[in-house]
């Protein structure tokens, strides 16, 4: 019995060492949104969490203004200045507020749509299909 809670040990400080890998290499990647990437941090939280790792909110807040992107910067200062205490849900909320604001004030798209036009694809390079396109407007 004891080869297998060893075993299953094992696993779980592997799972535990994995995200924890995750959550220290994590960086929002330009043009993800504010809420995607929370949500992905906030997603290896709770596995760290039912892992057995208790990540105080602070912690946790820390790590999120570490893999945002530098535009954050100014953001993170007035938190520290302000002593602000926020949930995770409160700092996504923040943070989206902020961005719009460096946007002036223009809604960021959460997916962009291709606007796509279809055409039939012209004929060239094969000159057989060129002869024939010519006999037939003939």
């Amino acid at each position: 019995m004891t080869n297998l809670e060893d075993l299953l040990g094992g696993q779980v400080v592997l799972a535990l060492q994995s995200v924890i890998l995750k959550l220290m290499n994590s960086q929002q990647k330009t043009g993800t949104l504010v809420k995607e990437h929370m949500l992905k941090l906030m997603g290896f939280f709770v596995v760290a969490e039912n892992n057995g790792v208790e990540l105080e909110v602070n912690t946790q807040i820390e790590i999120v203004f570490k893999s945002l992107t530098k535009e954050f910067v100014g953001f993170r200062v007035s938190y520290n200045l302000g002593n602000k205490a926020l949930t995770l849900t409160q700092l996504i909320k923040e943070l989206k507020s902020y961005k719009l604001m460096l946007n002036g004030g223009k809604s960021v798209q959460e997916k962009p749509e291709a606007n796509l036009l279809w055409a039939p694809c012209p004929l060239r390079g094969n000159k057989r299909l060129r002869e024939k396109r010519n006999r037939l407007s003939l």
